[in-house]
């Protein structure tokens, strides 16, 4: 009795061990890519004059939704003065995103930034293969 217990036992160990290395070498075989990482000096090239500005924006949004996020951590709590730093943190976040958005338009046009090539599938293709993957 004890020895089919010890054999059941080692049977399901070896079952587990298994299934991770599968599972490891599966995950290894199907590695997920960042997007358009080849895309991704054309843009660095082509923000090299705006990315200053750009990051200035960013480095003033992240001050404010660190200001935001410290005030409602703080023992006082004014609801006024809530809203005013979640305005404050929202219009620096859309500022920002307005002058990347604009500054790749601008980009788009002047034909610094190609079209998406046809072997190369979109961002939400690989999204949502990598989310079937992950079920």
């Amino acid at each position: 009795m004890k020895k089919e217990i010890i054999y059941l036992i080692l049977l399901i160990s070896l079952a587990f061990n298994l299934a991770f290395i599968g599972m490891f070498i599966w995950h290894r075989s199907h590695k997920s890519h960042p997007p358009r990482e080849r895309e991704f000096p054309i843009l660095r090239e082509a923000f090299k004059n705006e990315y200053p500005k750009i990051r200035n924006l960013n480095d003033e949004f992240i001050g404010s939704r660190h200001e935001f996020m410290e005030f409602l951590r703080s023992e006082k709590f004014d609801v006024i003065q809530a809203d005013s730093l979640l305005e404050k943190m929202i219009f620096k976040q859309l500022e920002m995103e307005r002058n990347l958005g604009r500054n790749l338009i601008e980009l788009r046009k002047k034909g610094k930034i190609p079209p998406r090539r046809q072997d190369h599938p979109p961002f939400d293709e690989k999204r949502d293969n990598f989310k079937r993957r992950r079920k």
